[in-house]
């Protein structure tokens, strides 16, 4: 498992420099700790909490989204170490595994909060309440508390195996991305009334194994966009 977080920190390392060379210089705290929020509340509209009008849950969409708030607490993490082998080793990846372990020992949180946890019993309620504390911590800039709780939420919705495989799925999409003028427009995220995100799900689910991937997207992506 360490081997595999390395290996994303790695590759988000990459993704930050292709986007700016000098992001460490030019992005802050409180940018990743803006769009960590934004994504959890992205997520949370994923789900049937709008007591006004019927909706679905869409859990495919709630893994993707739990991807993109991985792509931004790794960013807040490495911001405070020199490398990625550092971030690894740090106290945030500890309370990552902590709460992915669903390991109560030894952690720095509210008690009514685990027992929330704990004691909720409808599914979706919980996915809520625990993007809702992810957002919270990060808000605050606590990311020890943020990146537990999201340990927690990968724990009930993805499993740490799928969050790798479409993380490297949405790591190579984000390359792409770039590669095909995402920055200045001219990429089309929506291709034949679909979200590239929705074509990208549907490759990884098909895929087994992680070195089979980049070639199949890259090699789908461009299908798509000829």
């Amino acid at each position: 498992m360490v081997e595999k977080i390395l290996e994303m920190f790695q590759l988000q390392e990459e993704l930050n420099r292709k986007i700016n060379e000098n992001w460490r210089d030019i992005r802050t705290y409180e940018d990743f700790a803006r769009a960590t929020w934004i994504e959890c509340a992205e997520l949370v509209d994923s789900l049937p909490w709008k007591w006004w009008k019927k909706q679905e849950a869409d859990m495919e969409n709630v893994q993707i989204e739990v991807v993109d708030i991985w792509h931004f607490i790794m960013s807040y993490i490495l911001l405070g170490y020199k490398d990625a082998g550092e971030a690894v080793e740090s106290e945030e990846i500890k309370q990552f595994l902590k709460g992915l372990k669903e390991d109560f020992t030894e952690i720095n949180i509210k008690g009514e909060y685990i027992n929330h946890y704990l004691g909720e019993t409808d599914r979706y309620r919980k996915i809520i309440f625990l993007a809702e504390r992810v957002a919270e911590g990060f808000l605050k800039q606590n990311a020890e508390e943020g990146v537990f709780f999201f340990g927690l939420l990968v724990k009930n919705t993805i499993s740490f195996d799928n969050l790798y495989l479409l993380y490297i799925g949405k790591n190579v999409l984000n390359h792409i991305r770039q590669e095909k003028g995402y920055n200045s427009g001219e990429y089309r995220k929506i291709i034949d009334g679909k979200e590239d995100n929705q074509y990208l799900f549907e490759l990884v689910r098909e895929v087994k194994s992680r070195d089979e991937l980049e070639r199949k997207i890259r090699e789908a992506f461009e299908k798509i966009h000829n």
